[in-house]
């Protein structure tokens, strides 16, 4: 049997994927945020755990450590971060938010929460139970 690439599993669940991160972007936009979906990843753990190193980040983030230094260069020049010495290790930083990056919190939040919703117009709360099981077993097979 020949793989049917555009109706894979993997196929849809990368589209559905994109579809939702260009919403969420998009709904930003709208807001006049000025982060990214990729720069919100990372604000998330950040208002969950202000003050993580760079290498957290980019764990808990599935992120590598120069794409990392790199969202996090652009979040310190818009003034949403800023980057201090751990003190307990001179070669680590620890990413803290600035007053502006914890206001962003309530808008960025309403949005995910807005992009997520409309992601799932019309599908039953057994269908997105259904989904959860089937992909945080999916992790749990190769993550």
């Amino acid at each position: 049997m020949e793989f049917e690439f555009e109706s894979s599993f993997g196929r849809i669940l990368g589209v559905a994927h994109t579809a939702m991160f260009r919403h969420l972007s998009k709904l930003m936009k709208e807001r006049h945020l000025p982060i990214t979906p990729d720069q919100f990843r990372v604000l998330t753990h950040l208002w969950q755990q202000d003050g993580l190193q760079q290498t957290a980040l980019a764990s808990c983030t599935n992120r590598n450590r120069a794409n990392i230094t790199r969202i996090i260069d652009i979040l310190e020049r818009e003034g949403i971060v800023e980057r201090k010495d751990d003190p307990g290790d001179r070669r680590v930083f620890r990413i803290y938010l600035t007053q502006k990056g914890k206001a962003l919190k309530k808008d960025t939040a309403a949005c995910a929460a807005q992009s997520i919703a409309d992601s799932l117009q019309g599908i039953s709360d057994s269908e997105i139970e259904t989904c959860k099981k089937v992909l945080l077993k999916i992790r749990e097979n190769v993550g």
